[in-house]
């Protein structure tokens, strides 16, 4: 039996990974946490599942992941998982390979510890840096030259329109751009009724951007050399 030569592998990791973001952050969600108030004031699992960019490496592994899972509101949760429904939506369409997936699985934890850099928050929450890593993580490969199959066979392409990876890849970086994550630590957000951190957003592109870079290095140094 043969592989499918159009990434569905691919897919169905990016679908699963979306699943993995979204189910533990809906049923945290049910319960949004107090951003106005003090992290001691919050009940316990938040307490034990929140990334403090305040406090640097001293807390737990964990919350490079869990963080991501929390929110300050239900607006804030409903627009981040309809941002993740609709980045299924486009692995659907760009069909990725599995070595994007994998990128984004990695940059998950690289953009919480990209929010270490910024130790004015006490508190860290939300899905929004993840989600810049996963749009990265799937565009960049569309537009970057394919890697040759450890087999030396060219891997066949599948759907990857560049013009929507670049697209994707443009609207990330003017977002980025307007947001001025150098000069606002936190900007207000009616839309989420809570107060935003541009940092995640470029954090997230930036983990997205040097996971895939890793991976495909990986990759190059698996290639056949002649």
């Amino acid at each position: 039996m043969t592989r499918p030569e159009v990434g569905l592998d691919g897919v169905r990791l990016w679908w699963a990974l979306c699943l993995l973001l979204a189910l533990p952050a809906a049923a945290l969600g049910l319960q949004p946490v107090a951003l106005a108030q003090a992290v001691a004031q919050w009940p316990a699992l938040p307490q034990a599942l929140v990334l403090r960019p305040e406090l640097g490496w001293h807390q737990p592994a964990w919350t490079w992941w869990t963080s991501a899972w929390l929110h300050g509101s239900t607006p804030h949760l409903l627009r981040n998982l309809a941002a993740l429904v609709l980045l299924a939506a486009l692995g659907g369409l760009l069909r990725p390979r599995a070595q994007a997936a994998a990128a984004w699985c990695l940059a998950w934890p690289l953009t919480q510890l990209g929010m270490l850099l910024e130790p004015a928050l006490s508190s860290y929450v939300g899905l929004s840096g993840v989600l810049h890593a996963g749009v990265v993580a799937l565009a960049l490969p569309a537009v970057l030259p394919p890697l040759r199959h450890p087999t030396g066979a060219e891997p066949s392409p599948g759907l990857h329109p560049k013009w929507l990876a670049w697209a994707l890849l443009s609207g990330v970086a003017l977002k980025i751009l307007m947001e001025n994550p150098w000069q606002h630590t936190l900007v207000a957000s009616s839309a989420s009724a809570i107060n935003v951190a541009p940092w995640a957003h470029l954090s997230g592109a930036a983990a997205g951007a040097l996971a895939t870079g890793m991976l495909r290095g990986v990759g190059w140094c698996a290639r056949p050399h002649r």
